[in-house]
Parts: structure tokens; sequence; C-alpha cells
């Protein structure tokens, strides 16, 4: 019996000092899933030059399409559009709006700045994006991707004693989308011996305005919410002109 016991004793210290010698090593980690995905695809954008002048000047804008192993896709469609700092306006204009890239997955389209007059002397220069977009079942997952170009309105001119002074006001100062504006030029002054004959409006959209008068007042709605530059020109009997701009914030719609 005591023999028993001690086999018994024996035995177990054994097992109690394999446990204890056994060491425990966690799982292996998940490997990292980083990276692009099989279904990834990459859109790039660029613009040359970036920065041109409100005459017509032109840009290029080319968009370059790569798979998931960075190798240049051929045959995708995409579209293109014009938006000022993000607000929708056409704001110029496309040489194509609906590309195809090329077997270097790329494909070029070119940007024509708008020819402002004198008016629109003075006036903040325009960010304006060009966004391309990959269409089709296929390209879901890129991303649309803009090239922003800085568009330059006209330098200020030297303005003549004679020159009439242009004012403008509106209501209400703080619209919402499709909520109509009205505009009070009527404030403008001529200089002495001259009188304002003809009004010129524009209100950043490329849209124009609600009635069809040029005379001292006008009424617009905006339909996207943005930031918008609203100019003001005025013009008297001798020829000599002056503008003056506001900047008009529009929100969303009004509630119902």
């Amino acid at each position: 019996m005591a023999k028993a016991l001690l086999v018994r004793s024996s035995l177990l210290a054994t097992l109690a000092l394999g446990f204890a010698s056994c060491t425990v090593h966690p799982a292996p980690a998940a490997p990292d899933l980083a990276g692009p995905s099989s279904f990834g695809h990459l859109l790039s954008v660029t613009a040359t030059p970036d920065s041109i002048a409100a005459d017509g000047s032109m840009s290029v804008i080319t968009a370059k399409v790569l798979d998931e192993n960075a190798k240049p896709l051929s045959g995708v469609p995409i579209k293109a559009y014009i938006s000022v700092s993000g607000t929708p306006v056409d704001y110029g204009d496309l040489s194509q709006r609906s590309i195809t890239t090329n077997d270097q997955g790329e494909a070029k389209i070119t940007y024509f700045s708008p020819i402002m007059t004198g008016f629109f002397a003075g006036t903040p220069g325009r960010e304006v994006w060009v966004t391309m977009e990959a269409v089709g079942q296929n390209y879901l997952t890129v991303i649309p991707v803009h090239a922003v170009i800085k568009v330059t309105p006209p330098p200020v001119p030297r303005l003549g004693a004679d020159a009439p002074i242009a004012d403008v006001t509106y209501t209400p100062t703080s619209p919402a989308v499709g909520q109509v504006i009205t505009f009070d030029a009527s404030t403008s002054v001529p200089a002495e011996g001259h009188s304002i004959v003809s009004y010129f409006w524009d209100f950043g959209d490329a849209r124009p305005y609600a009635n069809d008068e040029h005379g001292s007042d006008a009424s617009h709605a905006y339909v996207a919410p943005g930031t918008y530059t609203m100019v003001l020109g005025v013009t008297d009997e001798a020829g000599h002109s002056n503008s003056t701009y506001k900047t008009i914030i529009v929100g969303g719609s009004t509630s119902k």
C-alpha cells in the first residue's frame, strides 16, 4: 500500500513538472489586410497649366486609371464636369464631357476659361474644379477626382473722373436654394452731367436671371447651394463703365 502511494505521488510530481515546463504561445496574428483591394482602381487627374486668365485660355486635363497592380486600364469610360470650389457651375467649357482611356490608361480633354469683360475686373479669382468620374458597372469603386485650375479675372482698369459708381443691394441676404432673390441697383450713381443707360447682370451660376429687363432691378433663384460671385456693371450714355460684385452664400432648400 505504501509502495502504491509512492508510485502515485511520483507520477503526479512528474506531470506537474511537465506542465510547468510547457510554454503557451499566442495564436499567430491575422495577416495585414492593408494594401489595394482586388477590386481597387486608382484615378488621378492633372491640369496643365493650373493657372490661367479668364480670356478663353486653355488648360489640358489628363485623367489616368490604374488597376490594383498599378497597370494602365484601357477602355474605361469617364465623364467630366465643371464646378467652382465644389459648387456646380459651368464656368468656362470643356472640349468633351465623355471620354475613354487609351492603351496607356489615359484620357485627355481641354478646359477653356470664360472670356470676361471689364465688368468682372477686380472680382475674386475662381478656383475651378474639373472633376473626372469613371462610369460603368466595372468601375464603381473608382472615386471621382478633380484637378484645380485658378482662373484670374481681368485686372482693374484705371477709372476716369467721369466713371459712374456701381452699387447693388439684395434681399434676402441669406437665401436658400430655389428662393427668389431681388436685386436693386437703383443706388448706382452716374458722374455729374451723365446718366446711366444700361445695366449688366451676372449671377455667377451660368444661368440667366428671371426677368428679361436690363434695368436697375433683377431677380434670380439659385438651384444648388454654394458660394456665388454676383456681378453688376453700369454704363452711362458716353460709354463710361464701372462694376461691383457681391458674394452670395446660398444655403439648403427652404423648409415647408
